[in-house]
């Protein structure tokens, strides 16, 4: 039945697309930006914006404006004309990298009961002990990310010969043991997993950060407006998955999810499958092009103080879905960190013998609780306090 609602208009866009190339882009953050102007009113501003900052550019592009005096108060003025009507979202790549490897590594062989881990944190603990190695530049974790990066953008085990065989790999840092023991004992498991994805679509773009962007940034929308006309920029894996989205066509109920105590919606209703442009003839998607690049600024404002005002403009239009690191999810001073560290090993221990993960894991959750000041003891952290796993 057709909708007498009038749609809002979002257009989307990127900046630091690198596709499936998470470590080796020279990109390190991906962004995501989409507002809520429609056609007339993101022309009028373009041409408002050329007018009082006038630059020799036949398409606005935030990378180039920001190299001038002149281009950085044109995206000053685009940023506060839309103050309230964008969202923005930063990707840390690496991390990114991390989290994906417990999704495809962890959640397959855990997939019965993986809400049990995900709301103890047990991805998160993993996710960023990973990236907080990688960041320390430590062989052996550099080593698994570069495999499972193999692997992932392969779908083929043997490209990730340390991950998936029999050599130790890890040398001295236990909790890499633990992930690569996990990923040993139960390999055909995640083979499976990831044969079945390669089958699909979705396995060609399997770590690129778009389509989780989009339905991000959608969900966000669908919860101001009752119908949205969603236009995003000619990408390559958003037009190979968008048709995820069709679902959302005339979907009038609201549907929503509770994890760790805060409530996210799934569900948003759109006019029609979601369209694509270049930001050479639309301007809504040129616009939506600038804020991904200013919100792309916010990582590394620290060392550009002449991007600082950008930066400060941008960040206060980001979702609660960017992705970066926290590290007080691997602080040993805190009793989650500890209990996840615990779990790990009992999983490897379970992987090393082929034993079933999942039994009695609720119970065993609770007896690691109630043994945290034991165990503390008996790894002599009650004496040196360690702000996180070293």
């Amino acid at each position: 039945m057709p909708s007498t609602l009038l749609p809002r208009l979002i257009s989307c866009d990127e900046s630091g697309f690198s596709g499936n190339d998470m470590l080796g882009s020279g990109q390190p953050f991906f962004s995501y930006a989409s507002h809520d102007l429609d056609l007339h009113e993101a022309d009028e501003l373009l041409k408002e914006a050329r007018t009082r900052f006038p630059v020799q550019m036949p398409e606005l592009k935030a990378w180039k404006l920001m190299k001038s005096p002149r281009g950085r108060e044109l995206l000053s003025f685009v940023l506060d004309r839309l103050d309230g009507r964008y969202i923005a979202t930063i990707y840390d790549k690496r991390m990114s990298l991390a989290c994906k490897l417990f999704e495809y590594i962890y959640e397959p062989v855990l997939a019965k009961n993986s809400l049990l881990f995900y709301e103890n944190g047990l991805h998160l603990f993993v996710a960023n002990y990973l990236y907080m190695q990688m960041l320390a530049k430590g062989a052996s974790a550099e080593a698994t990310a570069a495999e499972f990066e193999s692997f992932m953008r392969t779908l083929d085990p043997t490209a990730a010969p340390t991950l998936f065989g029999s050599a130790d790999g890890a040398g001295a840092d236990p909790l890499l043991g633990q992930i690569l023991r996990f990923a040993r004992g139960y390999n055909v498991v995640i083979a499976n997993e990831t044969r079945a994805l390669g089958r699909s679509k979705a396995g060609k773009w399997v770590l690129d950060l778009s389509i989780s962007a989009v339905a991000s940034h959608l969900r966000d929308w669908g919860g101001r407006y009752p119908l949205l006309d969603v236009v995003c920029d000619d990408s390559k894996p958003i037009k190979d998955l968008s048709n995820a989205f069709d679902n959302m066509i005339g979907r009038t109920d609201e549907a929503f999810m509770e994890l760790g105590g805060k409530r996210s919606r799934l569900t948003w209703n759109m006019v029609r499958p979601v369209r694509f442009a270049s930001s050479k003839t639309h301007a809504g998607i040129q616009i939506a092009d600038l804020l991904a690049g200013a919100a792309a600024i916010v990582p590394v404002a620290a060392s550009r103080p002449d991007l600082a005002t950008i930066a400060e403009r941008a960040e206060q239009h980001l979702n609660e879905e960017c992705l970066a690191p926290d590290m007080t999810r691997i602080d040993l001073d805190q009793d989650h960190a500890l209990v996840n560290w615990l779990i790990l090993e009992d999983l490897a221990s379970r992987a090393d013998v082929g034993a079933d993960p999942l039994i009695g894991m609720a119970a065993m959750y609770d007896v690691v609780r109630r043994t945290v000041p034991d165990a503390r003891r008996a790894m002599g952290l009650d004496q040196a306090r360690q702000p996180s796993i070293v």
